[in-house]
């Protein structure tokens, strides 16, 4: 293997995991603050957090909803590689380490892998891979994240998340409360009034001596 190869390599590898930091800096600023671009996050939090809510039977898509509002716009990967080029290309003029491509590279595998793993955690299709341990673990991490918008920012590899303090477990998730049973009355108490006594009997006729029977 040549070194320029191996070094496009070890590119891959060091921007790979650079992007989770970025996703998580992306989705933690844009798509959910109105601060820097309102269309952004009025797509994300307000449209696509409203629709797909943290409850089982509104996380996944249901039959007759629309499936919008799940992947991002079509410009947003050649954004994304436009925004990352100049950086890349000064990263590897200033070094004199061939990296541009493998930089790339690895910006393209990671956004098609979050776009691709993101639309089949909302859209399950009984795919070979939906059983997985992993797979399920990390639909699981973005579940949670419906429900704390600020935790959980990375969708299928959490390495900011464990890094700048932002991961919540599933055992962390507090358990739904049960309906409480309705209290029982208590039984009905019979008092007896005081200083009540029960009447007199009634005296017999008293037969005296001499009087006729």
């Amino acid at each position: 293997m040549s070194w320029t190869l191996e070094c496009q390599l070890l590119a891959f590898v060091f921007y790979f995991l650079y992007a989770s930091f970025f996703e998580w800096a992306f989705h933690k600023y844009l798509f959910h603050s109105p601060k820097y671009i309102k269309s952004t996050f009025r797509a994300h939090t307000l449209v696509h957090h409203q629709r797909y809510k943290y409850e089982p039977s509104s996380y996944e898509w249901q039959e007759g909803q629309e499936k919008d509002h799940i992947t991002m716009d079509w410009f947003a990967l050649p954004m994304f590689v436009g925004f990352h080029l100049p950086f890349f290309w000064a990263i590897q003029w200033a070094t004199g380490i061939p990296s541009l491509w493998g930089g790339l590279a690895a910006v393209v595998a990671y956004y098609t892998i979050y776009e691709f793993f993101h639309y089949c955690m909302h859209v399950p299709g009984k795919r070979f891979f939906e059983t997985w341990k992993p797979y399920r673990f990390a639909k699981e991490h973005h579940r949670i994240h419906h429900k704390y918008m600020l935790q959980n920012l990375n969708v299928f590899f959490p390495l900011a998340d464990l890094c700048l303090g932002t991961y919540r477990s599933a055992a962390s998730v507090p358990a739904p409360r049960s309906a409480e049973a309705a209290p029982v009355p208590p039984a009905p108490t019979v008092t007896t009034p005081l200083n009540k006594t029960a009447p007199p009997l009634a005296k017999s006729p008293r037969v005296e001596a001499g009087s006729p029977k």
